[in-house]
């Protein structure tokens, strides 16, 4: 005999079915994290003498300086967007997510942010996550 079927939620969400909008915001994770790898890759180029740059090409700015620069915000911006690939789905979490998506409000990625984001805050993302409809 096979369990009765999952109690449907009031919007329409069936417990335990997961939204698709997850595997998106997955995707836009892969992309951010590829992106900031990419910033932390110059900012080594940079620091390493790679990249053939004099004080003279930026203005007096050391190229040293420019590469510690990039390496350190790559870093600092990369950390948390790796970090949310193994949060647990809990409340707190679907807040963090959402942080993740407005952060890339801010630059080129605004153009997937801004639909990840409609989707995001919909009811049955929040039931998913067990947030408080």
């Amino acid at each position: 005999m096979s369990p009765p079927p999952p109690f449907p939620h009031p919007d329409g969400y069936i417990p335990g079915q997961k939204p698709g909008v997850i595997v998106w915001y997955y995707v836009y994770l892969v992309f951010i994290c590829l992106l900031f790898l990419c910033v932390v890759g110059v900012g080594a180029a940079f620091l390493s003498g790679l990249i053939p740059i004099t004080a003279e090409d930026l203005d007096g700015l050391p190229p040293k300086a420019l590469g510690g620069i990039y390496l350190g915000l790559g870093l600092v911006f990369l950390v948390p967007f790796v970090v949310a690939f193994f949060l647990p789905r809990r409340r707190w979490t679907w807040i963090y997510h959402l942080i993740m998506i407005c952060i890339g409000m801010t630059g080129c990625t605004i153009v997937a942010s801004i639909p990840l984001l409609i989707f995001w805050i919909k009811p049955e993302v929040k039931a998913y996550f067990n947030q408080d409809l």
